[in-house]
C-alpha cells in the first residue's frame, strides 16, 4: 500500500517570534560581554544566534497527511478514526480552547506560528480524544487535505 502525503506543513515561528528569541539573546550576550569584555559578547552572540536558529526549527511540529495517516508532530492518527475535520478561524479557537472547554480534546497549539487551526472530531469510541485541535496556517486546505483523503 503506498503512503503518498497529500499535505505537509511546518509550523516555524512568524517573524516576530524570531525577533522576540533573537532580542532576548542578544540582551544576554550584551550583560556578558559587559561584565567580562566584548569578545566573550561576540561568541555569546555567535553561539546564542545558533542555539536560537537551531532550536526554533527543531521545535517546530510538522503536520502531515498522507493515505494512511494524520500526523502532527509525533502524534500519529490512523484516517479510519477520523469522523470529519473542519477549518477554525482565530476566534473559533480560542472558543475552542478558552473556558468550557473539552479537556479530552487533543491539542498541539503553537500561537506564535498560526492563529486558526483544525478541528478534526473522531469516530472512534474507544479513543479517550473526542477530538484533535491544532494550529495551521492553511486550515481550510488542510482540512480538504483530510477529507480528499479519507474519501480515497
Amino acid at each position: 500500500m503506498s503512503t503518498g502525503t497529500s499535505y505537509r506543513e511546518r509550523l516555524t515561528p512568524r517573524w516576530w517570534a524570531w525577533l522576540l528569541a533573537f532580542s532576548l539573546m542578544l540582551m544576554v550576550a550584551i550583560a556578558y560581554g559587559a561584565a567580562f569584555g566584548s569578545t566573550v559578547g561576540w561568541i555569546l552572540v555567535g553561539v546564542g544566534a545558533l542555539i536560537v536558529i537551531l532550536l526554533l526549527i527543531i521545535t517546530a511540529p510538522c503536520i502531515e497527511v498522507t493515505d494512511e495517516h494524520l500526523a502532527v508532530d509525533s502524534a500519529q492518527l490512523p484516517l479510519a478514526s477520523i469522523g470529519s475535520a473542519t477549518a477554525v478561524s482565530g476566534a473559533e479557537m480560542r472558543d475552542l480552547r478558552g473556558p468550557g472547554s473539552d479537556a479530552r480534546l487533543f491539542v498541539a497549539l503553537r500561537p506564535w506560528s498560526a492563529a486558526a487551526g483544525v478541528l478534526v472530531r473522531l469516530d472512534d469510541p474507544e479513543d479517550p480524544h473526542p477530538a484533535w485541535l491544532f494550529t495551521s496556517r492553511h486550515p481550510a486546505r488542510l482540512a480538504a487535505a483530510i477529507t480528499a483523503t479519507m474519501d480515497c
